[in-house]
């Protein structure tokens, strides 16, 4: 991270200083890469991304208004960018884009029940099973995928996922759920499968 204070580059990055975008690229890049590929799904969507998000940011920064961490932020712009690039492939190959509505963040927690188990450390850590989880990621939903790469990926915490997401903390609970037991449910077939073979 760069020696001047978050509030310094803020104010430097508000004011189209070069310096400050120089040391936003240099400080986020990696961050944002990470994202955006885990969403996406392939390097070229994701370079393509990368470079939209900073192009944005350079763009709305000036509509930050410090009620989040900058991060946050970034997080948020990052997970829109990858989230509008898959409606616009999706379009242009005249597919519908499979999004939950925002009534579906609303079910109640009794619709889930306990069904959840947490994901196995091993699983997010194992080489072996590296190929195994990026194939199952690309089939659940972008905003299921992108609530899932925030907590379990990056490491957000719920209230950070939330706030990513642009919605409430309950809905962030909901989808990171949801998100793992269908992962749960995918990563179940692929090694049934796999043990058929």
């Amino acid at each position: 991270m760069p020696t001047m204070t978050e509030q310094t580059l803020i104010a430097n990055l508000q004011a189209h200083d070069p310096a400050a975008y120089a040391v936003l690229i240099e400080s986020y890049s990696n961050l944002v890469y990470r994202v955006v590929y885990n969403i996406l799904q392939t390097p070229q969507d994701a370079e393509d991304a990368l470079q939209e998000t900073f192009i944005t940011i350079y763009n709305q920064i000036g509509n930050f208004r410090g009620e989040s961490k900058l991060s946050s932020w970034i997080y948020r712009v990052a997970t829109n960018t990858a989230l509008n690039c898959i409606q616009r492939k999706k379009r242009k190959m005249g597919q519908d884009v499979p999004m939950i509505s925002d009534d579906d963040d609303e079910e109640t927690e009794l619709e889930i029940g306990d069904a959840l188990t947490p994901l196995p450390e091993t699983m997010l850590e194992s080489q072996e099973t590296a190929v195994l989880l990026h194939e199952a990621l690309q089939e659940l939903s972008p905003k299921l995928r992108s609530a899932l790469v925030l907590f379990e990926l990056e490491g957000l915490s719920m209230k950070e996922t939330a706030v990513a997401l642009d919605i409430s903390e309950s809905a962030a609970k909901l989808r990171v759920r949801r998100a793992r037991i269908e992962l749960q449910r995918i990563l179940a077939r692929h090694m049934q499968e796999t043990t058929v073979s």
